[in-house]
Parts: structure tokens; sequence; C-alpha cells
């Protein structure tokens, strides 16, 4: 990771809470920052080819040759491939996305953070689909009044 420590406070199944989400053709990964953290020590941790359920579908990751590609894949699972200095990306973005909306004075705004191709980008491939990371908190419980 580049420079930042990684807080290590999630409980392994956290990650499920993670959701995946697709509308208009725009890819959401989204998710309260205990469970970002978790999916991203969990992608982290493997090198191999793996795969993760989360709400909505499931996180893939394979580690290849190359820039970073994000992709849909049969319609449920979000792929990411790539070297893993490309790969980083996205561990980097889970974890960032997560401390800022940590550390944010107004917990109403969720923080974000998108991952897609520009021209000239030599990180990510141009074959990849625009991502975005998004932070979220649970509703707070509704207190009852008498």
């Amino acid at each position: 990771m580049r420079g930042r420590k990684v807080r290590d406070n999630a409980p392994m199944d956290d990650h499920q809470r993670c959701r995946l989400s697709v509308d208009d053709g725009e890819l959401e990964l989204a998710g309260p920052p205990a469970a970002l953290r978790g999916l991203g020590r969990l992608l982290r941790q493997h090198s191999e080819p793996f795969e993760v359920a989360i709400t909505g579908g499931a996180v893939r990751q394979e580690a290849t040759a190359g820039p970073l590609l994000v992709r849909m894949q049969d319609g449920t699972t979000l792929r990411f491939s790539g070297g893993r200095e490309y790969l980083d990306i996205v561990w980097d973005a889970l974890d960032g996305v997560a401390e800022q909306a940590e550390t944010a004075d107004d917990r109403t705004v969720n923080r974000h953070q998108h991952i897609e191709y520009l021209p000239g980008d030599h990180y990510r491939s141009p074959d990849s689909v625009p991502l975005v990371i998004v932070a979220d908190w649970p509703d707070a419980p509704q207190q009852l009044t008498y």
C-alpha cells in the first residue's frame, strides 16, 4: 500500500455487507467503512484467483500481467485483474474511502472514489468499465418517543 496504514478493525465476515449494484451501466461497490476495509483486506491477502460473495453478487480478483481491468462477468460478478501493483489501486481505494468516511465531520455525505480509465492512463486498462466505491453508514436506529 502507498504509505497509508491499514486499520485491521473489521471482522472477517464484514465484507459481506458490501453491496454491488449496476444502474444504467454504472457499477457501484458500496458499504459501511468496516465492510470496505474487510473486503480490501481479503483481496490484498490473495494473489491467486479469488472470489468472495457480497450482497448483490460477488467480487473476483485475479493477479495477471498488465494494468488494472475492471469489468462485470455474468451480470453479478465484479472482476478485477491486473498486476498486483495495479490491483493496489482497488485496495487503496477501499481503505481510503473507508478512512475518509470514518474521519469526516459530516456523515450525511457519502464519501466515494471513481476508478476509471482516462486517456493516457497507463495504470488502468482502456477496456475497464467505470466503478464507484462508496462508503455509507447504516441508518441510525429510530428512537421511540412516548
